[in-house]
């Protein structure tokens, strides 16, 4: 019953995040929190606080690179909430992440595609919210984790 409740705990956060980036470009913090911590009582349960705990450093790590990535100069510096979005998304995401790669890949090009249309720009010229795309690839995977193989562990 704990599984179920939390499933849809997630779910829903997930949705109220993407929708609040979607019309105000900004993430809601605290339906990120929860959506997190939805995500941690599901893993806790189902594999231990030492799988939580690599998920988190795995997490971290990629979003470190990233840090220095954008520091270096070698990209473009995401939205000040897309700091705290990426590692929640990679957490979720960690344990099919080929799954999670490709469909964020697939999602986030085609959100990218509408919106430069939408704004009457060149191609991946013009800023989209991250939320949609990152979080419709997260929940997916993290949902489908015991069926598709090819994550961290």
């Amino acid at each position: 019953m704990i599984f179920v409740i939390a499933h849809v705990v997630l779910v829903v956060a997930a949705v109220r995040v993407a929708w609040v980036d979607c019309r105000q470009y900004q993430i809601d913090y605290m339906s990120l929190a929860v959506l997190l911590m939805a995500g941690i009582v599901v893993v806790a349960m189902e594999d231990g606080a030492a799988t939580v705990l690599g998920g988190v450093l795995a997490a971290g790590g990629v979003v470190g690179t990233l840090g220095l990535v954008v520091r270096l100069g070698l990209c473009r510096r995401p939205g000040a909430g897309d700091w705290f979005l990426l590692p929640v998304c990679l957490f979720l995401g960690a344990r099919n992440l080929l799954l999670f790669a490709g469909l964020l890949a697939v999602v986030g090009f085609s959100v990218a595609v509408v919106y430069g249309w939408r704004r009457r720009r060149a191609l991946f010229r013009s800023r989209f919210p991250l939320a949609p795309p990152a979080l419709l690839a997260a929940v997916m995977a993290f949902v489908a984790r015991d069926d598709v193989s090819g994550g961290f562990w």
